[in-house]
């Protein structure tokens, strides 16, 4: 029979049965769980109905087959559990496909076969170590990771042994006290004066429907995904916005995963100058006429996506990252990501003197301390700008002598 006994201040150990072995004899299982809820522990019926529910669950694991004890537990059999529980309920669609692709590729071919106890954080120095060499993939890639791929492979390990602690399979994370990898800024990369014209000009020489998804991406600030999810209702030309409310971030079997913008805001309203709502409207009678010609091979259905590639099913972000790529190599554009004509939009905006809520607004950031440690550099020149201003009140304009003279304390006004 399953019960459980007070080990110490918050701490209980449960007792399930798990049958009989050759012998005849009863077989047990044991586990130890740990409370820190602290009002919790200071009560008596709902504490001994946590600690029964626990209980319950553990025999139901037991009886399944599907318990392991710890100290048997392997590293990889625990990840298992974690995409299964855990991170397939609970993670965004390409959030969890990031932490896979780094336990596949690094983390597993490491640490699968160690027991999940057994893991030291002299084992996670080494293992950081190792993988900033050439060749530490599992596809055995000549150059060295950058900084960036070893910060996100230290921060999917440490997730995932965060739940194995709050799963209470390990009292601690080897991961606790450790230091994260150190990321070297780059240099941001945009489009500043004369850049943005010829970006302007080149556009003119490219197909309309990209000419129109590039310039909406480098005027609005928009992220990839964002450009992508637009569609018709989207556009408000009387008013002169665009109403941004979804995402597209990746495809799963062919079909678009829609998801909320990424600050997951209810909506973001982004207002758009004349010229481009008015190149935007006459697109749009290019795209009906073309939606029409289409006829029974549209694939779109009912949603109409701005830019699609050429049956209603919207651009993959891959798609529109390597037709970027072609359009620099062709028309020897300065060489920048897709995600620097946001940047390009922002920098402008802070150069020109628009305030900070006003930037971090359009561009969708969470908060303006976002803006200001990303553009420090940005806002920085504008507030010398700023000061500048005042250079219409140099007194040396309009003052006969600016000779300062000598104090004096005792002057009297009447």
């Amino acid at each position: 029979m399953a019960s459980f006994q007070r080990r110490g201040k918050n701490s209980f150990l449960l007792v399930a049965e798990a049958g009989y072995d050759g012998k005849g004899r009863r077989k047990k299982k044991t586990k130890t769980i740990r409370i820190e809820d602290e009002k919790l522990l200071r009560t008596t019926k709902r504490l001994r109905e946590y600690v029964e529910k626990q209980l319950y669950i553990f025999q139901a694991e037991v009886e399944a087959g599907e318990y392991i004890s710890p100290e048997k537990l392997r590293f990889e059999d625990f990840v298992k559990d974690w995409h299964e529980k855990h991170a397939r309920k609970n993670l965004a669609v390409k959030t969890h496909r990031n932490y896979t692709e780094k336990l596949n590729n690094y983390i597993l071919p490491y640490f699968g076969s160690k027991r999940l106890d057994q893991i030291k954080p002299i084992h996670i120095v080494n293992f950081l170590d190792d993988i900033s060499q050439p060749g530490a993939a599992a596809s055995k890639r000549e150059k060295p990771l950058s900084d960036s791929s070893i910060y996100e492979i230290d921060k999917t390990i440490r997730v995932v042994l965060n739940k194995a602690v709050e799963w209470q399979l390990i009292k601690k994370s080897p991961m606790d006290g450790l230091s994260r990898p150190k990321v070297r800024k780059k240099k941001m990369k945009y489009y500043e004066g004369e850049e943005v014209i010829e970006f302007i000009k080149i556009m003119y020489q490219i197909d309309v429907v990209w000419r129109m998804l590039l310039i909406t991406y480098a005027i609005s600030g928009m992220r990839r995904g964002e450009g992508v999810a637009l569609r018709w209702p989207d556009f408000h030309f009387e008013e002169g916005y665009i109403e941004l409310t979804r995402s597209i971030p990746l495809f799963i079997d062919g079909v678009p995963h829609v998801k909320s913008t990424k600050t997951d805001e209810n909506k973001r309203i982004i207002t758009m100058p004349q010229w481009y709502m008015d190149e935007m409207k006459s697109f749009k009678k290019m795209w009906d006429a073309e939606k029409d010609l289409i006829g029974d091979d549209w694939r779109g259905g009912s949603v109409e996506y701005v830019f699609h590639s050429g049956d209603g099913v919207p651009y993959t972000p891959e798609t529109v990252t390597t037709t970027w790529a072609k359009i620099k190599r062709k028309y020897r554009l300065k060489n920048i990501r897709l995600h620097d004509l946001r940047h390009t939009m922002i920098t402008f905006l802070l150069n020109e003197g628009e305030t900070l809520l006003n930037v971090q607004e359009r561009a969708g950031h969470s908060s303006s301390k976002i803006t200001t440690d990303v553009y420090g550099h940005v806002t920085k020149k504008a507030n010398k700008s700023t000061a500048e201003r005042f250079n219409k009140f140099d007194p040396r304009q309009f003052v006969t002598s600016t000779k300062t003279p000598r104090p004096n304390r005792n002057l009297a006004i009447e």
